[in-house]
């Protein structure tokens, strides 16, 4: 008996590590994606470096995740007046926020949501938007180096841009109104416009394809380019310029 005991004790005894070892990669991650439950909005800001990714959907839904637990614990997402804000907040680390820092962190926001009227970014937020977001109107405030990489199909479309941020928008938006300032850059030579207005200043620059009817002013060095061949009324000044393609 005792002999035929021990080849298969030291046979479960080998087997042991295999087990554990197994049962450690199939088990979840404790940090790994948090869907969490929020009530209805309509609108986003988001700012502190976290990138938010958008998708167009009936179904609105909030997922958060970041490099460890304790990182994504403090992304907080509240509701409020029917906007979604979206912000990392963590006392351990206010001393640590460059830019490589933020990135390592890996704060990540998936939204699923639809019929939106508004979405703020600022603080180095970078957002990318799938879709095309359909609605009849819609705001984009973007500010202080955060990026915007979006596909919309809208009736009107207004954006305020300022602080070094970076826009870049394909689609339609037949009614567009663009301020945009301080170094800022919008890329809309794959958005469709048909009547646009643009205020662009100080080393400001912008692309836009437009149809119709094309009001820009330019000035403090900015530049504004326009694809198409619009009924063109402009002003310039302190070395800006607005030029056809």
């Amino acid at each position: 008996m005792k002999n035929y005991l021990l080849p298969a004790v030291l046979w479960l005894l080998a087997l042991a590590p295999a087990l554990a070892q197994t049962e450690t990669t199939t088990a979840p991650a404790a940090n790994g994606p948090q869907v969490r439950p929020l009530e209805k909005f309509r609108a986003i800001n988001v700012g502190t470096g976290i990138e938010l990714t958008l998708t167009a959907g009936h179904v609105q839904q909030v997922e958060v995740s970041a490099t460890t637990l304790d990182q994504r614990e403090h992304i907080l997402t509240t509701v409020r007046d029917g906007v979604l804000g979206i912000h990392y907040d963590n006392p351990d680390e206010r001393d640590s926020n460059s830019k490589k820092a933020r990135q390592n962190r890996k704060l990540r926001v998936a939204v699923t949501a639809d019929q939106l009227y508004m979405l703020g970014a600022s603080s180095g937020a970078a957002v990318t938007a799938t879709g095309p977001f359909t609605t009849r109107d819609f705001q984009l405030d973007i500010s202080s180096g955060a990026t915007v990489r979006a596909d919309v199909n809208v009736e009107v479309l207004i954006v305020r841009q300022n602080g070094g941020s970076v826009i870049t928008l394909s689609g339609q938006a037949p009614r567009f109104d663009l301020k945009i300032t301080s170094g800022s850059v919008f890329d809309g030579e794959k958005l469709q416009t048909s009547r646009a207005q643009i205020e662009a200043s100080t080393g400001s620059n912008v692309k836009l394809a437009v149809k119709q009817v094309l009001m820009a002013e330019a000035s403090g060095g900015s530049n504004i380019r326009y694809y198409g061949t619009p009924e063109l009324t402009k002003n310039m000044s302190g070395g800006a310029s607005i030029s056809g393609r």
